[in-house]
């Protein structure tokens, strides 16, 4: 931190001050808040818990600003019990809806804090408060794995949580050894922080630290500060967002030493998403005096594996040194200082590795014991000890503040940050892989590809050089520059109104395609195609994600509705563990994503029909995913029921009696189950043509669900995967992941196959067959290969692209988190599909326009 006796203050609040100067000082931080709240807001960097908890530190700052020392405190617990209920009772973007029972789960959260706080102040032996926690502990344990009876939703947990995991362990630590009475005021303050009720994954702030940076400095350099390591927060998140939508690579779609780069480095990178939520949490709280010190501090530069332990979440690091390492360290000192040193070490990080799991525990209901989990803490605590070691042999390069390196110096400096940041790198994409075998599988198969063997050496330069250059300037930096609360307003604001204007779609729209396409990846927080996939396994993202840990949670945090499930987690399907991997159970009914959906004795989603039509009915059968099945819409309101309705308001027309479109499409399946369900129950209903919808990147999922069809074996029914896992040598029991790597050379041919095979059984049946592309309301991917390869297998393509041009797409998803099409969606699909229909007439024979008496000539 900036010592104060060098610091700058224009406009100061202190008796020396003008109280005109306190109001403009007020006014300017107010304003870059209500800049801040907007840019958070459009572009929709976080969960709309964030936004009315800003929306509540701002009304409350404001209030704060001008309240008596002695009241601000009292005033910022009232405040974040008030944040906790805003959250919790759910309450929407009009702020009219008020959910009682998120009030109640608030309160639960307030009064199990207050027991636990209670048990350390218990007027008993330390050793038996700790064993009261302990028994408090597990007793909650208990009720968190269900074993329980609780009078609170599961949205409580991760709340509460990261509010006491870790910090009851300071808190107790601190009440021994601490003379200084804390006061009900810190206490709670302490532990109901205005801004943890949104973000389960928290810093472990220290006790201690938070009483003695309470208004420790000039309160408007406090809360400016604040103001800027907010917006530092907002570009972390940013740039994470660009990240995670445009660099995220999945290892089955590595190929060659550019795309094995890609790999390596951008699970690291999605960290940026934890600095940028630490940095706006430690922001909010210097708005309301916490001078806390920074939790992460250019940890992308870290020239040895010491600097990086120091640099990268310093919170947890200094919680780690307080309570597991230095007590070690004095422990084993009688032995030596390398005997102590190398074994604190060592034993705080097998304690990190532990404490994580202790808190994946809390935070998602599961454990998280794998290899590559404790491999990756473990190979970081020997490069940690080692670099250490060497250091306390050694010694390692200082330089004061406002001091420089020479150039030698900082060329060396740089080129070991690019060593660390290199390993770092390739430890972290071993954290984040599936499995083991996984990750050593993608440097088994990359090869020296296009585009071309010089390319690769280009792209580390330039890593080199992004690295690098920062690090040799940070090496050479020379003296701090003065601060100015007026320089900082100034440039704050600035920026965060220039940021805030681009985030408009009026005005980034006019900026041309490829700031527009850019600013929709940032404000558009879809999955990208890896997660699609269902392959996201790294750490810390799925602890921030979270839809993915808890859902109850998302249901407050993003008002996602109760019974959000898939499909498989509903009574309506049950599992085959073969191909097609599930079916609809026969006349089962259940409330799915807001409605009520019913399945026939067939095992559709679909009205009751004969098995065999009547003659002189023309049957089409539809083939697909969640999308055709209707996921989110009503039974009457499926694109395919309403074609159906369609086509027989205008059957007159035609000649034909009936028309009858049935509906087999079943959420979650993939080309396999398509293909088995075609051959085993589809042609048994006599369709006169098969309509098989689809979308694109089909070749990944395709190859993960015949990866673990080959594992169980119901693969083999097919010839052509027999064929390919005799051709590769592939081992049937091999990790998942490892298989689908394995059949990656093959995934053209294998879809091709199945599509192929899909065509060979229609056309011996004397049955039409249709591919047809059908995009995701926000799917902007190309889908060329897959039509390329229905039509080399023999399919009629059909396109339904530009189906949802001309509409907001988001007006058109069943729900904010929920990219199927609504109602509205589904009528533009069947409207579209029957145009394109009428369109190929060539392709249709039996065209609607025509009488079957002139089919029979």
């Amino acid at each position: 931190m900036h010592s104060i006796k060098t610091l700058s203050f224009p406009w100061s609040a202190d008796p020396t001050g003008t109280e005109s100067r306190s109001i403009l000082a007020w006014s300017a931080i107010a304003g870059e808040l209500a800049l801040f709240i907007a840019l958070v807001y459009l572009l929709r960097l976080e969960t709309t818990a964030l936004v009315r908890v800003l929306l509540v530190a701002l009304a409350g700052w404001c209030v704060h600003y001008f309240l008596p020392q002695r009241y601000r405190l009292p005033f910022f617990v009232l405040l974040s019990f008030a944040a906790i209920a805003a959250v919790f009772a759910n309450v929407g973007p009009n702020w009219h809806h008020w959910r009682f029972e998120g009030l109640i789960d608030a309160a639960w959260i307030v009064a199990i804090g207050l027991v636990l706080i209670g048990i350390v102040h218990l007027p008993i032996a330390f050793g038996w408060r700790v064993l009261a926690l302990v028994g408090a502990g597990c007793g909650l344990a208990a009720a968190r794995m269900d074993w329980i009876a609780i009078p609170w939703t599961r949205a409580v947990w991760p709340v509460l949580a990261s509010m006491f995991m870790f910090r009851l362990i300071v808190y107790a630590y601190e009440t021994r050894r601490d003379q200084r009475m804390a006061t009900v005021s810190e206490r709670l303050a302490y532990f109901f922080m205005l801004p943890n009720v949104c973000f389960p994954l928290f810093p472990v702030v220290d006790f201690r630290t938070f009483r003695s940076s309470y208004y420790n400095a000039d309160r408007h350099y406090i809360y400016q500060t604040g103001v800027q390591w907010m917006f530092r927060g907002a570009i972390h998140l940013i740039c994470y967002r660009i990240v995670y939508q445009r660099f995220v690579i999945d290892a089955a779609d590595v190929h060659n030493q550019i795309e094995l780069l890609q790999f390596v480095i951008w699970p690291f990178l999605l960290y940026l998403k934890v600095s940028g939520t630490f940095h706006i949490i430690t922001g909010i709280l210097h708005l309301f005096g916490f001078n806390l010190p920074e939790t992460h501090n250019l940890y992308f530069l870290s020239s040895s594996f010491t600097d990086f332990w120091r640099r990268i979440n310093i919170y947890w690091k200094d919680f780690i040194m307080k309570i597991v390492y230095y007590p070690l360290y004095f422990r084993f000192r009688r032995w030596g200082e390398s005997v102590a040193l190398v074994s604190a070490t060592l034993l705080a990080f097998l304690a990190t590795w532990l404490l994580h799991n202790y808190q994946w525990f809390w935070l998602r209901g599961t454990w998280v014991f794998t290899w590559n989990d404790f491999l990756f803490w473990m190979i970081l605590a020997v490069l940690v000890t080692f670099n250490a070691h060497y250091e306390m042999r050694h010694g390692r390069t200082r330089r004061l503040r406002g001091g420089a390196l020479s150039w030698n110096g900082a060329l060396q400096t740089a080129s070991r940050t690019i060593g660390v940041f290199v390993v770092i790198c390739l430890l972290w994409s071993f954290w984040s892989a599936s499995s083991v075998p996984q990750w050593l599988s993608v440097f088994d198969t990359v090869g020296v590809e296009a585009p071309g063997k010089m390319t690769p050496a280009l792209v580390l330069v330039a890593v080199a050089a992004i690295i690098g250059i920062p690090a040799l300037a940070l090496a050479r930096g020379g003296a701090d520059r003065q601060y100015s609360f007026r320089r900082s307003v100034a440039s704050v604001g600035l920026c965060g109104l220039i940021a805030v204007c681009i985030s408009l779609p009026v005005v980034h729209d006019r900026l041309g395609e490829t700031v527009s396409t850019a600013m929709a990846d940032i404000r558009v927080p879809n999955l990208n195609s890896r997660d699609n996939a269902n392959l996201e396994r790294g750490y810390y993202e799925n602890l921030v994600n979270v839809g993915a840990f808890n859902p109850e949670l998302w249901i407050v945090y993003g008002q996602r509705r109760d019974g959000w499930n898939n499909l498989d987690k509903t009574p309506l399907s049950e599992f085959t563990g073969a191909l097609p991997t599930t079916y609809l159970r026969p006349l089962s009914q259940a409330d799915f994503k807001g409605t009520r959906v019913h399945i026939n004795r067939w095992g559709m989603r679909d009205q009751d029909y004969e098995k065999i039509p009547d003659p002189g009915i023309t049957r089409l059968a539809m083939v697909g995913s969640s999308h055709v099945f209707g996921e989110g819409v009503a039974d009457d309101e499926t694109f395919e029921g309403l074609l159906e309705r369609r086509l027989n308001a205008q059957a007159a027309d035609s000649g034909y009696r009936r028309y009858e479109v049935l509906n087999f499409a079943v959420g979650g399946y993939l080309p396999p189950d398509i293909l088995a369900i075609i051959e085993d129950r589809v042609l048994a209903f006599k369709p006169k043509y098969i309509f098989y919808f689809e979308h694109s990147a089909l070749v990944p999922r395709t190859l993960k669900r015949l990866g673990k069809a080959i594992q169980n074996g119901s693969a083999f029914r097919y010839d052509f995967v027999r064929d390919i896992v005799r051709e590769s040598g592939i081992d049937p029991r091999a990790d998942p992941e490892v298989l689908q790597r394995k059949l990656t050379p093959y995934g053209d041919r294998l879809l091709r196959a199945i599509y192929s095979r899909i065509v060979e059984a229609a056309k011996r049946e004397g049955v039409g067959v249709f591919w047809i592309y059908l995009p995701r309301p926000d799917e902007r991917t190309s889908t060329e290969l897959e039509k390329r390869l229905a039509a080399e297998a023999g399919f009629n393509v059909l396109d339904l692209s530009g189906v949802y041009d001309g509409y907001d797409w988001r007006t058109l998803l069943v729900a904010p988190w929920d990219d199927h099409p609504n109602a509205a969606g589904h009528r533009l699909v069947a409207d579209k599909l029957y145009e394109v229909l009428q369109q190929h007439q060539v392709l249709v024979p039996q065209n609607f326009a025509v009488a079957p008496q002139e089919e029979e000539q």
